[in-house]
């Protein structure tokens, strides 16, 4: 019997393939699936079919709450969590500077994968507007409150950001970039769209869907960011053992 530590190896460009393909391929399904019930099916071929087509239009539509794309978003956001904690412990034990940023971005994507669950965020469209009186891109005007998390996310974190080297400030930029576009971005395009035109209908659910894609397609290149870092920083990987 060998003492050897099992060994799980991630290669960051394979692990971003990976993601892209199930992002592309849940953008596709959703996509797919609204077609069907805006445009209809020629023939229902009995009821295992009928239930293939309810379950494509409602459990894969990236702009429902608790289906197949919420728990897969959701898992997306937690993978970057338990990197930034490894990171994050990693750090704690050498007392490097910045330890507690590595920390706090850990916690801050655990609560990001429990809102994408638990649609916190969605809670505060009503009171917003009425405060705001929010149409138009700021129809879901929950990313009013949210841009200003984001300067205030960007005014606590500079100096951790400035710190790194410049490939990784590249790459996180991009990467939260991609991400916070979507986030508010694609939101307020989804807003403008369902305030002129609704909710019900093929054109929204094409640029929400595709608005959503963009979201984890940013929280793709986050994990492959993290993995690039991890494989430069600590090319021996990290290792846990309980004391």
């Amino acid at each position: 019997m060998t003492n050897q530590s099992p060994i799980i190896k991630l290669n960051p460009p394979k692990t971003l393939i990976i993601l892209i393909v199930l992002v592309a391929t849940l953008v596709g399904l959703s996509i797919w699936g609204q077609h069907m019930r805006f445009f209809g099916v020629a023939d229902i071929r009995g009821p295992w079919h009928e239930a293939f087509i309810d379950i494509m239009m409602s459990s894969f539509y990236l702009d429902n709450e608790s289906n197949v794309p919420t728990y897969i978003n959701a898992l997306l956001l937690f993978i970057p969590s338990l990197l930034l904690a490894a990171i994050g412990i990693w750090k704690n034990s050498i007392k490097d500077k910045y330890r507690f940023q590595w920390n706090a971005l850990a916690l801050i994507f655990f609560l990001l994968s429990i809102d994408e669950v638990a649609s916190f965020h969605e809670r505060l469209i009503k009171p917003m507007r009425a405060v705001a009186g929010a149409e138009g891109f700021f129809y879901f005007a929950w990313v009013i409150p949210g841009m200003a998390a984001i300067a205030l996310f960007a005014f606590l974190f500079f100096t951790y950001f400035w710190h790194l080297e410049t490939k990784f400030k590249l790459l996180f930029f991009f990467s939260l970039a991609v991400y916070l576009g979507g986030v508010i971005g694609g939101e307020m395009l989804s807003g403008y769209y369902a305030a002129n035109l609704g909710q019900k209908n093929y054109t929204y659910a094409i640029v929400a869907s595709l608005e959503e894609s963009i979201e984890m397609f940013g929280c793709s290149l986050i994990i492959y960011s993290l993995l690039e870092y991890i494989k430069q920083h600590v090319p021996e990987g990290l290792t846990f053992k309980s004391s």
